[in-house]
């Protein structure tokens, strides 16, 4: 007699067991990602209090223009602790999602602001040169001594979403968002977000 009732009672379980482990992983997922992107975020660099997200495209020209302009200011900042900066690679373009999964596979193998800069410039060449195939990327990201450690980026995708349509409402690039305590500025084109970068090293520098 006990054991269509406990046969009946179990049913319940498989229904439950499921949606249980599905929430669980949903907001560990989320948990994980918030804790990445404070902490020890791939894209992000630097323990400032001064939050930056720079946005950019590969197959932007004013971007292609704006990175080397940005790179000592970003560097000064960051080695001196007065921002944390996050650079986000932005889909606007036909082939710019490969070029975003790239980058992330090369800062996967080495995370390192300088390194981050020498592989977004390699990585806006080969957009000028039209390299649009992924054998082809590879291979010239390999002839530019950049080596490559795939995972599962689709968190970081996640965030960068996140950031870009949710937070900041970002619709063009170059872009970059400053947050100061309670203050946040967005700044749009290569002169303004250089300004802005020179501004605060100018700021918190003396």
């Amino acid at each position: 007699m006990q054991k269509p009732v406990i046969k009946r009672s179990l049913k319940p379980l498989f229904f439950i067991i499921p949606v249980f482990f599905f929430v669980f992983f949903l907001f560990n997922t989320n948990t994980y990602a918030q804790t990445d992107e404070k902490k020890d975020f791939l894209t992000s660099f630097g323990k400032g209090k001064i939050t930056v997200r720079l946005y950019a495209d590969y197959f932007c020209g004013p971007c292609s223009y704006l990175e080397p302009q940005i790179e000592p200011v970003i560097q000064k900042l960051v080695k001196k602790n007065i921002v944390n900066v996050t650079f986000i690679d932005v889909p606007f373009y036909k082939h710019s999602s490969m070029y975003v999964k790239y980058f992330l596979y090369a800062l996967n193998e080495k995370k390192d602001l300088e390194h981050t800069f020498k592989v977004k410039t390699v990585l806006f060449n080969a957009a000028k040169e039209r390299i649009i195939d992924p054998s082809g990327l590879e291979a010239y990201l390999k002839k530019n001594s950049i080596s490559i450690k795939p995972f599962d980026e689709k968190y970081i995708y996640d965030v960068f979403e996140r950031f870009m349509n949710r937070e900041d409402k970002i619709n063009a690039t170059p872009s970059c968002v400053i947050i100061k305590g309670d203050k946040k500025e967005t700044f749009k084109g290569a002169r303004d977000i250089i300004n802005a970068l020179e501004g605060l090293n100018q700021e918190y520098s003396r």
